[in-house]
């Protein structure tokens, strides 16, 4: 799987947004491990969103 990552680093951390190959949607993130928890399976975070 592919994602385009808009990806912001100022004073307050990192932020942006995370857009997955193939989808319309995307999904804001601020900091690192939020970033990383946005770039898991869909599946295995269930989001109520995301189609199989």
């Amino acid at each position: 799987m592919r994602f385009i990552v808009d990806l912001e680093y100022g004073t307050d951390g990192v932020h942006g947004l995370v857009t997955r190959e193939g989808c319309d949607r995307s999904e804001p993130f601020h900091g690192w491990l939020e970033l990383l928890s946005v770039l898991e399976s869909p599946r295995s975070r269930g989001n109520p969103w995301d189609v199989p």
